[in-house]
């Protein structure tokens, strides 16, 4: 069984690195429980099934990337649970080998930067980058999930 650990921080800008290229995605949901998102990068669309266990681990299965269409792109958001949400992802491998991806995010959650860490177990020590805001951890904040910022998008928030 596919199990993954990730956990999710705020960004500190002022000591974020110059960040270039990343991958623009346009990312839905089709079922909240259990999580059935899709992603599209470009025209090639990834499905992910996720059930969510304790907070930072949950089971995680994703199809290999299949080419659509502009029809089927449009389809897929129309179906969709909430709005979808647009960011750019960017990754950066820290001297541990693992990888930070960082989401800068458009549209009306605009202004929002994350970085997720997936960690190969929960007690993993890590080390974080100077511009990672470690005492500011939102893997438990829900605001923060994907599917929720597609309901309530950062920029309305009070």
């Amino acid at each position: 069984m596919a199990l993954e650990i990730e956990r999710k921080f705020l960004v500190q800008n002022s000591f974020l690195p110059e960040l270039k290229g990343g991958e623009r995605m346009i990312q839905g949901y089709l079922s909240e429980k259990p999580s059935v998102r899709f992603r599209i990068t470009g025209k090639i669309m990834v499905l992910t099934v996720k059930e969510y266990y304790s907070e930072g681990r949950r089971f995680e299965l994703e199809t290999p990337g299949k080419r659509i269409t502009e029809e089927e792109i449009n389809k897929l958001q129309e179906l969709a649970v909430s709005p979808p949400i647009i960011k750019v992802r960017h990754k950066l491998e820290d001297k541990q080998g693992l990888v930070w991806e960082i989401d800068v995010y458009e549209g009306e959650n605009k202004g929002l930067i994350t970085v997720d860490i997936e960690l190969p177990r929960e007690d993993y020590p890590i080390q974080f980058p100077d511009w990672v805001d470690g005492r500011n951890e939102v893997t438990a904040d829900h605001r923060y999930s994907n599917i929720n910022l597609g309901r309530k998008p950062f920029s309305r928030w009070p």
